[in-house]
């Protein structure tokens, strides 16, 4: 599976008293990672949202921890988009170490598609899934060094 990536630093605000990365903030990351995907596909997800009057609130998260992620570490944050059905998206992730690739989570995000005025739920808009049907082409070209990988 080829993940579209970021690339992150951990900070010292994101770790806890033992300078390890605190574990909400690796759902964070996985945000981070959703939002840089949008926008490297050509559609900053927000305006996706606003054009269509739709929301995508999260019905299911799972993570696993590895290893840890400690101050200073710079890591790679990945993201697999799948469309399970007309109004459910799947988020596979993966945060690996930006030096040995060492595995340190992984985890995925169920994400729901709502109506804004109702929040009942509605197929995916078009434009969503047209969009992202060019995730596994950007992921591969970044694989292979023509599409940089983005800091946040």
């Amino acid at each position: 599976m080829a993940f579209f990536q970021i690339r992150k630093k951990v900070h010292w605000s994101d770790t806890d008293a033992a300078g390890v990365a605190w574990f909400p903030n690796f759902l964070g990351w996985f945000e981070d990672a959703e939002e840089e995907m949008f926008a490297s596909l050509g559609q900053a997800r927000q305006s996706l949202l606003d054009r269509h009057h739709f929301g995508m609130p999260r019905v299911e998260v799972s993570a696993r921890f590895r290893a840890p992620a400690r101050a200073g570490q710079l890591v790679r944050v990945g993201i697999d988009t799948t469309v399970e059905n007309p109004r459910r998206l799947r988020h596979q992730f993966e945060i690996r170490d930006d030096n040995s690739n060492q595995l340190l989570a992984e985890g995925f995000v169920r994400v729901a598609s709502v109506s804004m005025d109702t929040f009942a739920p509605m197929d995916l808009p078009h434009d969503v899934t047209q969009t992202l049907s060019g995730l596994a082409d950007l992921a591969d070209r970044q694989a292979r060094g023509e599409v940089e990988l983005p800091w946040t």
